[in-house]
């Protein structure tokens, strides 16, 4: 068996989903250098194992689950970033 990669290891450390209701997670980082290719395939390694998740810009991360907020904030800090979480709530005007 091959080694697991980072997405993996934390998704399944992640506690499992609570009702905190409807909303949207965006995890915004900020490195001060460019970021480790690593940080990008676990990324979208990590959109891959939820289903779901997407980039809103270069910086900010947005999904509709918390294990998966908790997984992205966790790979950026590991690269080297410093990371927001916020919770919100999607809007049509």
């Amino acid at each position: 068996m091959g080694r697991r990669s980072l997405a993996e290891e934390y998704l399944d450390e992640a506690p499992e989903e609570e009702d905190w209701g409807d909303g949207t997670w965006l995890v915004m980082y900020d490195f001060d250098s460019k970021p480790n290719p690593r940080f990008w395939l676990n990324l979208r390694r990590l959109v891959r194992l939820l289903g779901e998740g997407s980039l809103v810009q270069y910086s900010v991360f947005m999904t509709g689950s918390r294990r998966g907020a908790i997984v992205a904030e966790r790979l950026a800090r590991h690269y080297g970033a410093r990371v927001d979480v916020f919770k919100g709530e999607r809007v049509e005007f």
